[in-house]
C-alpha cells in the first residue's frame, strides 16, 4: 500500500534528491519521526508560531553572536514537537554546530546541516509537493476502502466483514464492543471472555474521553486499557463512538499491538501511519452505523404492522390470555411485571399522522435502546397524533419510577438539536398495573395528568400517582361541582380578600403548610405575631371555630388546593 498520510518520514525524507548533500545526525528514533509541513524560520525567538510536526529550515543568520543561541533556538524547536532542524552552516551557525550535535542526539532530534549554500525554496517546493500527493494518495486508497465497506454492506453478512477488512487494512486487531449485545473482535476471540472484556471497556472509557491524543504526532495522554486479546492492560487504544441518530451504540476499538489472523494480509502492506488509520477507522464506524441503522429501521418497520394489535390492547379488545400469549412469545419474563402508558402531547406541527410515524420509527430507534439499558421493554404507536408508549417492567413488584423518568429526560436531551421533537412537550405518566387488561386505565389516567398540568402547570415528573388531591380536584371539575365546593368552604375569605384587600387566603394557606406553627407562619409571611393573631382571628370569624377541625381541615385545605388549581398559586 505504501505511504499513505500526509506526512513525510524522516527517513524518506532524507533519501530525496534536495538532501543528496546534506549530513545529518539522526537516531532510529529520530528517523521515525513525521515531518507535516516545512517552515523557513529566522527569528530566535519562535513563541506560538509552530504547531508540532515542521521540518524548520534556517540560515541561523537572525542568531545574535555567541555560542549558546543555536543551542536555545534548538531546544525551542524541541519544546514546540518540530519534526526536525535543517541548517546551512555560515558564520553564525559552524561554531555552535558541535553544542546542537550532542542536545539533539540527547533529545533524539533530527539535527541536518549543508556545508554550502543551498535553495531552500527548492527543499521547500519538493516537500510540499510530496505531502500533497502523498495526501492524494492518501484519500484514493480511503475512498476505495469505503468502496469496499459498501460492498460488503450489501453483501447483507452483518459487521463481521467489515471487521476484518479493517483490520488486514491497518494491521490492527479490532474489537467492536456495544453499549447493548454481543461484542465482536478479529481475531476471535471466546464469548464469555470477550463479554468480560467489554463490561471492563465500559468501565474504563471514560478516562479514555479525557486522553488528549495528539493524531498528528502519535503522542498521547498515558491510559491504560484491558487488551480483549490478552487480557493485559495496553496503552492508549485508538479508539471511537458509532454513532447513528446522534446516539452513540457502540464503541469500535483498534488495539496497538498485531495479532495473528487466520486470513492471508495484504501483500506488501507497510504498517500505514496513524492518519491513515484514524480516516480508516471513522469510515468503518460510518459503515457499521448503516448497517445497524438499516436493521434497526427494518425492524420498526416490522414492528408497526403490529401497531394495530397494540391500539386494540390499549383500547381494551384483548383478554388477559391474549396479552399473555403475546407477551409471552417475546419474552415470558414480561408476563409478570409492571406496565404503564406514557402519553406525549400533540404538537401544532405534527398534524401529519404519516409524517409522525415515519419521525417516530426512527426515534424509537434511539427510545427501545435508551429504555433498554435501565430493563424496560418498550411498545409505541400513535392515536390521534399522540405518541404513546407502553413501558414493562419486567418481574417487579412496583414500577421503577424513577429509572422510567431517568429514561424520559434521557430522550428529550437527545432531541433538543432535532428540528421535530416529539418527546419535548408536555407528557403525563399513568398508573401502573400488573393486570395487562387494564391498561385502558393506564392510558386514561395519563391523558387526566396531562388535562391537570393544563391547568396547575408543568409537573416535574408527571406520574398520575403523583398528582394527589388534583385527582379529586379534577373530577370534581368535570361534574360541575368545583366552584360550590370552593365557595362552601372558602367563600367568606375570598370575599374579604376581595373588597378589603386582605391576606387571608394566602395567611390560612401558610398557616395549615406548616401545622398551624404560629411563629413559623408569621416568618414565612415576614409579618409580626401580633399581626398573625389578628388575621387568625378574622379567619376564624368569618369560617367558624371549627374551621380545625380534623374533617372539617381536611375539605378546607381541599378547598385552598381548588382555588389555586383555578387562581394559580398563592404562595
Amino acid at each position: 500500500m505504501g505511504e499513505t498520510t500526509l506526512h513525510i518520514q524522516v527517513r524518506d525524507m532524507l533519501k530525496r534528491p534536495v538532501f543528496r548533500k546534506a549530513e545529518y545526525l539522526a537516531s532510529h528514533r529520530a528517523l521515525e519521526r513525521y515531518v507535516r509541513w516545512v517552515h523557513i524560520m529566522e527569528v530566535p525567538e519562535i513563541g506560538g508560531l509552530l504547531s508540532g510536526g515542521e521540518l524548520v529550515l534556517t540560515t541561523g543568520i537572525g542568531w545574535p553572536e555567541g555560542k549558546s543561541h543555536g543551542l536555545s533556538f534548538l531546544q525551542q524547536l524541541i519544546a514546540c514537537g518540530a519534526a526536525g532542524l535543517c541548517i546551512e552552516l555560515g558564520e553564525h551557525t559552524r561554531s555552535q554546530l558541535e553544542a546542537m550535535k550532542q542536545l539533539a542526539e540527547a533529545e533524539d532530534f533530527p539535527l541536518i546541516w549543508f556545508h554550502e549554500q543551498v535553495r531552500y525554496v527548492d527543499i521547500t517546493q519538493d516537500l510540499h509537493f510530496a505531502l500533497i500527493r502523498s495526501h492524494q494518495r492518501m484519500v484514493a486508497e480511503l475512498d476505495q476502502l469505503t468502496t469496499s465497506f459498501h460492498q460488503l454492506l450489501l453483501n447483507g453478512d452483518g459487521v463481521q466483514p467489515l471487521l476484518r477488512l479493517l483490520s488486514r487494512n491497518t494491521g490492527y486487531a479490532v474489537a467492536l464492543y456495544p453499549l447493548e449485545g454481543e461484542a465482536t473482535a478479529i481475531p476471535y476471540v471466546p464469548p464469555e471472555q470477550l463479554e468480560k472484556r467489554r463490561q471492563q471497556w465500559l468501565e474504563q472509557r471514560e478516562l479514555m474521553a479525557h486522553a488528549n491524543h495528539d493524531r498528528y504526532t502519535g503522542n498521547a495522554a498515558a491510559v491504560k486499557v484491558t487488551d480483549p486479546f490478552s487480557g493485559q492492560l495496553t496503552m492508549n487504544p485508538i479508539s471511537i463512538p458509532v454513532q447513528a441518530l446522534e446516539y452513540t451504540f457502540a464503541d469500535l476499538i483498534l488495539f496497538p499491538h498485531k495479532h495473528t489472523d487466520p486470513d492471508p494480509p495484504i501483500p506488501d502492506l507497510t504498517h500505514p501511519s496513524d492518519e491513515y488509520v484514524f480516516h480508516a477507522l471513522e469510515r468503518c464506524a460510518a459503515a457499521i452505523a448503516q448497517d445497524w441503522m438499516r436493521t434497526q429501521y427494518m425492524e420498526e418497520k416490522r414492528r408497526y404492522k403490529e401497531d394495530m394489535w397494540v391500539i386494540d390492547w390499549l383500547n381494551g379488545h384483548h383478554s388477559a390470555k391474549e396479552i399473555h400469549e403475546y407477551l409471552a412469545a417475546v419474552n415470558p419474563a414480561l408476563c409478570t411485571g409492571q406496565a404503564a402508558v406514557v402519553l406525549f402531547d400533540s404538537s401544532p406541527a405534527q398534524h401529519d399522522s404519516l409524517r409522525l410515524q415515519k419521525i417516530l420509527i426512527q426515534r424509537n430507534i434511539v427510545a427501545r435502546s435508551v429504555f433498554a439499558r435501565e430493563g424496560f421493554t418498550l411498545y409505541s404507536t400513535v392515536l390521534n397524533l399522540q405518541i404513546i408508549l407502553i413501558v414493562i417492567d419486567p418481574q417487579v413488584a412496583s414500577l421503577r419510577k424513577s429509572n422510567l423518568w431517568s429514561c424520559i429526560q434521557q430522550l428529550r436531551q437527545h432531541e433538543q438539536e432535532q428540528t421535530h421533537q416529539l418527546f419535548s412537550g408536555l407528557y403525563g405518566i399513568g398508573q401502573h398495573y400488573s393486570e395487562y387488561p387494564r391498561l385502558r386505565e393506564s392510558l386514561e389516567s395519563a391523558k387526566e395528568t396531562l388535562r391537570i398540568q393544563k391547568d396547575i402547570g408543568v409537573m416535574e415528573q408527571p406520574f398520575y400517582s403523583n398528582l394527589h388531591c388534583y385527582r379529586i380536584i379534577a373530577s370534581m371539575k368535570q361534574s360541575g361541582s368545583l366552584t360550590d365546593f370552593i365557595n362552601e368552604y372558602l367563600g367568606p375569605l375570598i370575599r374579604y380578600d376581595s373588597e378589603k384587600g386582605g391576606q387571608l387566603l394566602l395567611t390560612l394557606k401558610q398557616y395549615l403548610t406548616l401545622c398551624c406553627s404560629k411563629q413559623e407562619t408569621a416568618s414565612a409571611l415576614f409579618i409580626v405575631r401580633q399581626t398573625l393573631y389578628h388575621r387568625l382571628d378574622k379567619i376564624e370569624s368569618l369560617l367558624g371555630k371549627d374551621y380545625l377541625l380534623p374533617e372539617k381541615r381536611v375539605a378546607t385545605e381541599l378547598a385552598l388546593y381548588a382555588y389555586e388549581y383555578e387562581h394559580g398559586s398563592l404562595i
